[in-house]
């Protein structure tokens, strides 16, 4: 009865030492997966900030195209 009591002290040991390893790599995976949302987030906030300052170059951008215009306007009309 003794080698069967302490064989299966030693299994309930190797069962313990795997769930804790196993316990740990959840652990380390919840930690990864927490930093990748973190950095996902960021990431759709600078494009959105990209986004913003993309539409405000498209306004500056047909605002110097008209101001072109009316200078070219303003050049050829005092050339007449």
């Amino acid at each position: 009865m003794d080698k069967e009591m302490f064989h299966f002290k030693e299994s309930v040991d190797a069962w313990i030492k795997q769930i804790r390893a196993e316990f740990s790599e959840i652990t380390d995976v919840s930690s990864i997966v927490e930093e990748n949302v973190n950095n996902i987030q960021h990431n759709y906030e600078l494009i959105y900030e990209l986004k913003d300052q993309i539409e405000e170059l498209k306004k500056e951008i047909s605002a110097l195209k008209i101001l072109q215009i009316v200078s070219l306007r303003t050049k050829l009309g005092k050339g007449n």
